[in-house]
């Protein structure tokens, strides 16, 4: 029968990134939910103070200081983690480097920052660990994906295609792994108020523009703007053997933005 106040009780579950925003927001309902948590993070403050928290839930939980653009320092982190822990029960790829501007204007380091980050460090991630859960027959995978994989706006091109990639491979990932009981599903934010998304609100001066602002993005979707525990809660969902019988998809968490025509 299933715990419901413990969830995930003894799963060594890595979080790619979670010093701020909505990674450390899923990392501190696994830690509350009997998990302990390998958090990546690349501001050594932050991932500190973000740790401090955790550990006081999930004492052995560890921070890894990882940039994740950076292939040596992802994979020296999976090494890390598998020397620490023996490997994981539950990887959650929760990156997700954006910026806007059209296609035709990137260069070559922006576009293999953005494919290493957001698309190739999770494959590195599973090429690690994977091994460890075929051999005990279980694991979950989740890609903390993006509305702009399946509908998008200008200026996202290649933004979208590091998610719709992440999408496209977990599909694939799903039907490799089912035989050895491991699932692989994504999440697709839509508009959650994160620490990003209030350091963006916080950029328009406090009055007209910044109401207009906000007032912009209530209506971008039919209920209102998202939270991180939105999508921590999805991600537990995902985890945790509520969703046993759930594999190969991709969860909107967009309060219904992806079912607007306009």
């Amino acid at each position: 029968m299933i715990s419901y106040n413990a969830l995930l009780s003894g799963k060594r579950c890595l979080i790619s990134t979670g010093a701020r925003g909505i990674g450390k927001a899923i990392a501190l309902l696994f830690a509350n939910h009997g998990a302990v948590v390998c958090v990546g993070g690349r501001n050594k403050d932050m991932l500190d103070r973000t740790m401090d928290e955790i550990r006081e839930i999930s004492p052995k939980s560890r921070g890894y200081l990882v940039d994740l653009s950076d292939k040596e320092q992802t994979e020296k982190m999976a090494r890390d983690v598998l020397n620490d822990f023996e490997g994981v029960d539950i990887i959650v790829n929760t990156v997700g480097v954006n910026r806007h501007f059209p296609a035709h204007t990137y260069d070559d380091d922006t576009l293999e920052s953005f494919f290493e980050s957001n698309y190739k460090s999770g494959m590195r991630f599973a090429r690690a660990f994977l091994p460890g859960m075929m051999e005990r027959k279980t694991g979950s995978i989740i890609n903390i994906s993006s509305i702009h994989a399946v509908q998008s706006m200008p200026g996202y091109s290649i933004y979208a295609g590091t998610k719709g990639a992440m999408n496209a491979s977990a599909r694939v990932m799903a039907l490799d792994y089912a035989p050895y009981g491991i699932r692989v599903n994504n999440i697709c934010p839509g508009l959650i108020m994160s620490d990003v998304m209030m350091d963006e609100v916080y950029a328009f001066p406090e009055g007209e523009e910044r109401d207009a602002f906000l007032k912009l993005l209530s209506g971008m979707q039919p209920l209102p703007p998202g939270k991180m525990d939105d999508i921590a809660n999805a991600a537990l969902f995902l985890a945790s053997d509520m969703s046993s019988y759930i594999t190969g998809q991709t969860i909107m968490v967009d309060g219904g933005a992806s079912i607007k025509a306009h």
